[in-house]
């Protein structure tokens, strides 16, 4: 029995309606308090770390120029500086010195626990606490066509790494994982792409709905899953972003579950997973006494006792 966490980066709430994405409303749906630090709107690695532990940035340490690491002593003191740029500016400065240097930045990792130091816990591309390298993968197939990338070798590039990243969440629900979690950057990176052409950021969300029930067919029983996104990206023809900047982030983070409740913050995430894998551990393998701690039942009396169907 797992919980699954779909990390969809950019999963707007207001787009989600805006394309009536059924795809992604499971059984209980909601708007998901966010924040921002060291930019006037939410920034994917601050926002990510928090969700995997459950702590603010200044204490798990992603935030700022602590998002990004460089092996060159003189190129982090800049990027430390530079940490309070928009993302856009961060990007520009970055392809340029990884032009001139051959170096690039490494996306920070806390060394704070999260969620995915329980047992039997997996995570896989999850910005600020596993392997951030298709997350810059991402950020490079944005600046790819910004500067005259076909969009049809983008959307191949992006979508074949999306299907990558989803095909793990899959086959983790095969294995005896309690929590997995997956980092899926598409939404944003079509969200920045596409802020002012409404048909192909739809085709963008269909695609990754497709994928999302995907993974709800191959759900199995006593199978959770969380979606959840760190903010969302406005655009051109969104009304309620009339006047505002599109292709930056907005507010309207998401969440939706399998489960009768969902998390209310990033905050939250933490304890919320660790709670229902706390219940399906109990309900596969024994209940619990009043101290917490678990007393192993034959399954049949479990059955007796109404635990289990």
């Amino acid at each position: 029995m797992t919980v699954l966490v779909l990390a969809l980066d950019a999963l707007d709430a207001g787009l989600v309606e805006q394309f009536d994405l059924d795809a992604v409303h499971l059984e209980t749906s909601r708007d998901l308090e966010t924040f921002a630090l060291t930019q006037d709107l939410p920034y994917t690695p601050e926002v990510w770390a928090t969700v995997a532990t459950g702590l603010p940035p200044d204490e798990h340490g992603i935030t700022g120029g602590g998002t990004s690491e460089w092996d060159n002593p003189v190129l982090e003191g800049l990027s430390r500086v530079s940490g309070r740029l928009d993302e856009s500016t961060r990007g520009t400065l970055g392809r340029f010195v990884r032009s001139k240097t051959g170096e690039r930045e490494r996306i920070g990792r806390t060394d704070a626990e999260s969620m995915f130091d329980a047992d039997r816990a997996v995570v896989h591309n999850w910005p600020g606490v596993a392997d951030g390298r298709p997350l810059q993968r991402a950020w490079d197939l944005m600046n790819a066509v910004a500067q005259g990338m076909p969009r049809s070798e983008f959307e191949r590039e992006l979508f074949g790494q999306c299907a990558q990243q989803f095909a793990w969440a899959r086959e983790m629900l095969r294995h005896p994982v309690s929590i997995a979690g997956v980092h899926v950057h598409a939404l944003d990176a079509a969200g920045h792409a596409y802020a002012d052409d409404e048909a192909a950021l739809r085709r963008t969300y269909d695609r990754v709905g497709e994928f999302v029930r995907e993974v709800v067919d191959a759900l199995g029983e006593g199978d959770d899953l969380l979606l959840l996104s760190d903010h969302g990206m406005r655009t051109e023809f969104y009304p309620p972003d009339a006047g505002e900047n599109p292709a930056t982030h907005s507010w309207r983070a998401y969440a939706s579950s399998t489960t009768d409740s969902c998390p209310q913050s990033v905050y939250d995430v933490r304890e919320w997973v660790e709670e229902q894998a706390r219940k399906t551990r109990v309900e596969s393998e024994g209940i619990e006494d009043s101290a917490g701690e678990r007393i192993d039942v034959p399954t049949e009396h479990l059955r007796e006792l109404g635990y289990m169907d």
